[in-house]
């Protein structure tokens, strides 16, 4: 029986082998291993990029994602900006003064009040400063070759001011009064006379600066 137990045995399985179902569970697939048990995998690279990763481009770093682009340096020499500081105005010399004195009508009648203008420059090149208080200007009338004077705007008007002013070049300041066509004196008396008809110079003062005389006739 054990003899016949053994026989029966060896038949199923020569059967088996003949048949392919020698495989067994733990050797399924193991055409698909390499000796020493790695994968084998495909030598064709895919054309899809990896999922995950940087690409190298040709030509750049080890691991670099591109290569960077500098932009050249440039240096710009800085801007020096000179400042010039004006010089401190001085004191206007008499001779860049300019004192005048004009009509407002060529001849005005006798009893008439002439309109006057005395104007007072710089004919300087430089602005600088002067004193032009009231009590320093004045016009003064006077007879053609005289030397008395007539008439003064000063000798009636006694206000006094404090004013220093800076002329610039060719600044010119002008200071109009109206002349009663009487005379006039020192103090202002009352007792005044009415100039007569004839031919009068009219002269501008600042101080003791004297303009050059302009005409003045009464008809």
């Amino acid at each position: 029986m054990a003899g016949f137990g053994v026989g029966a045995l060896l038949f199923i399985w020569a059967v088996g082998a003949l048949l392919g179902g020698g495989d067994t569970p733990a050797v399924r697939g193991a055409a698909n291993i390499r000796p020493g048990g790695v994968p084998l995998t495909s030598s064709v690279p895919s054309s899809n990029p990896p999922a995950s990763g940087r690409l190298q481009v040709p030509g750049s770093p080890s691991g670099s994602a591109s290569a960077s682009a500098t932009a050249p340096s440039t240096t710009t020499a800085p801007v020096t900006t000179t400042t010039t500081t004006p010089p401190v105005p001085t004191a206007c010399p008499d001779s860049a003064m300019r004192v005048t004195v004009t009509e407002g009508e060529p001849s005005y009648h006798v009893g008439d009040h002439p309109t006057l203008t005395l104007h007072i420059g710089n004919g300087g090149a430089v602005a600088c400063l002067r004193d032009i208080s009231h009590q320093l200007r004045s016009i003064e009338i006077l007879a053609v070759g005289g030397k008395s004077v007539l008439w003064s705007s000063a000798y009636c008007y006694s206000l006094n001011t404090n004013e220093i002013q800076l002329f610039r070049p060719q600044q010119v300041l002008s200071y109009g009064v109206t002349w009663a066509g009487r005379t006039a004196a020192p103090g202002c008396p009352t007792a005044r006379t009415t100039v007569p008809a004839g031919s009068y110079e009219v002269v501008g003062k600042l101080g003791n600066l004297t303009g050059p005389p302009s005409l003045l006739t009464l008809r």
